[in-house]
């Protein structure tokens, strides 16, 4: 094989591995990715935590609130889904759903795994104004929030 023969081959070797190594990125980073913030229920009665979880799915739903944090976060630009369908498209994306195994409630948002960080911002706004939201519904909520917050706040005055 002469050198002109064995660079054209080179070449085009190169140019196909390359594009393979494209192609596996972009399938990867086009896959599917949810993103949660976990709400530890450990030791709680399942109904209590299914009534929470109806509770999310209910204010979650709600398309004032949802257009509020749409506005808030930049929905439509940063996913890149037209303005006028941001809501229709943040309603659809929301996932709650109680683990029963991890004993915790789960808030966030499907999406692709290249928006891994604006989807972990937007579940983190979700989860406060939903929290905010299901306290007003569930009262027992906020007795759990103020004792989980006491609990972190004696263990960090108990470490040197």
């Amino acid at each position: 094989m002469n050198k002109k023969t064995f660079l054209v081959t080179a070449i085009i070797g190169f140019l196909f591995v390359g594009g393979v190594g494209f192609g596996y990125y972009t399938l990867k980073m086009n896959a599917n990715s949810f993103k949660a913030i976990a709400i530890p229920v450990k030791g709680l009665p399942t109904e209590l935590c299914e009534d929470w979880e109806a509770a999310f799915h209910e204010v979650l739903s709600n398309e004032a609130i949802l257009q509020e944090i749409a506005d808030e976060t930049q929905y439509a630009e940063k996913l890149g889904v037209p303005s006028e369908e941001a809501v229709s498209h943040l309603k659809g994306a929301i996932k709650v759903r109680f683990v029963k195994r991890n004993n915790w409630i789960e808030i966030g948002l499907v999406g692709k795994r290249k928006q891994n960080e604006d989807l972990m911002k937007i579940a983190e706004l979700l989860h406060e104004r939903g929290a905010e939201n299901v306290v007003k519904k569930s009262p027992s909520f906020q007795q759990y929030l103020d004792l989980v917050s006491k609990q972190r706040a004696d263990t960090q005055s108990g470490q040197p």
